[in-house]
């Protein structure tokens, strides 16, 4: 059955589901987002897709009626302020009763959206994520930023229906769930742990968070050294932000990510079988960097949060 294309026998309306995209500075890429939504398996019409440019340094033009058989588009501008507020913003105008998130670097699968409301018919108050899988296999940086997350994922979802942790761009939520658990934290200002930060704060509510892996998007995200250095410095700036918000809330402490880290040198010698012996030698030099490039962020954080503290006072 195709879900999303189902009526609702009281309003004989279809049931909409609203796809957010943040987005900044990726016109192309965006494009290309939107033609895989378009590619979807459901019902013409029965979702929407809001884009929200926040603070693209040239205006962002999209023309919906490239994509008007499929879907309405609505594209929303908002000065610059982070991806969490610009989701935020994409909430306050979307009408569907599933929120769905990917980002404009992913190319969902034919079979995603469905996939997702499907897991959501069948466990209305759970947060359902599904999985990323890289679409730039060429790409030594890119490939292990994937890694990455396959590891991540691997330790705090092993349990598919008691899941710990889902990235940002591959999520779906009932709006009504959504607006109570207050959403993403605007204050998140660049794109680092606030997806960490609120699946945390959706658990601590006692919502569950549910593992759907066949939901699958292609993430298209270009690297290079600097770029790969900068994201993970960036993660680990977010995630002492993260650590914050937990010590605040009483949520927990950094001891799962600790077990986390100490599990890697099994993990990783376990996935590095995969590559030839040259790929094999660079992800492994990339993912040291990465515990490198993670910590200094951490710790820069950290410092640079005592420092105001310290002037505050």
């Amino acid at each position: 059955m195709n879900v999303l294309g189902r009526v609702d026998r009281d309003t004989m309306q279809p049931m909409i589901a609203s796809v957010i995209i943040p987005t900044r500075n990726r016109a192309r890429a965006i494009i290309a987002c939107l033609d895989a939504i378009g590619r979807q398996d459901f019902t013409p019409h029965a979702c929407e897709v809001i884009v929200v440019d926040d603070g693209s340094d040239n205006y962002l033009q999209l023309d919906p009626r490239q994509w008007a058989d499929r879907f309405e588009l609505r594209v929303l501008r908002q000065e610059n302020a982070g991806p969490a507020a610009a989701r935020q913003r994409g909430v306050a105008e979307a009408r569907g009763e599933i929120l769905a998130f990917t980002d404009d670097d992913c190319l969902p699968t034919p079979g995603w959206l469905a996939t997702l409301v499907a897991a959501l018919e069948s466990f209305p108050e759970a947060m359902a994520g599904g999985s990323t899988f890289n679409g730039l296999s060429a790409d030594v940086y890119a490939e292990t930023s994937q890694l990455i997350l396959e590891i991540v994922y691997e330790h705090f979802n092993s349990d598919p229906s008691g899941a710990y942790f889902f990235a940002s761009n591959n999520i779906a939520m009932r709006r009504s769930d959504y607006l109570a658990s207050g959403g993403f934290d605007g204050e998140f200002s660049s794109p680092a742990s606030e997806d960490r930060e609120f699946c945390d704060r959706w658990r601590l509510q006692g919502r569950p968070l549910r593992w759907v892996p066949s939901a699958q998007v292609e993430h298209r995200h270009p690297q290079t050294l600097w770029a790969f250095s900068r994201l993970h410095y960036r993660y680990g700036r977010g995630a002492f932000l993260y650590a914050n918000r937990r010590r605040d809330r009483s949520s927990g402490t950094m001891v799962a990510d600790v077990g986390f880290h100490r599990s890697l040198p099994r993990r990783v010698s376990t996935k590095l079988k995969r590559y030839p012996v040259l790929r094999r030698l660079a992800v492994l030099l990339l993912l040291v960097w990465w515990e490198v490039v993670n910590a200094v962020g951490f710790i820069s954080e950290a410092a640079a949060s005592n420092w105001k503290r310290r002037v505050a006072h």
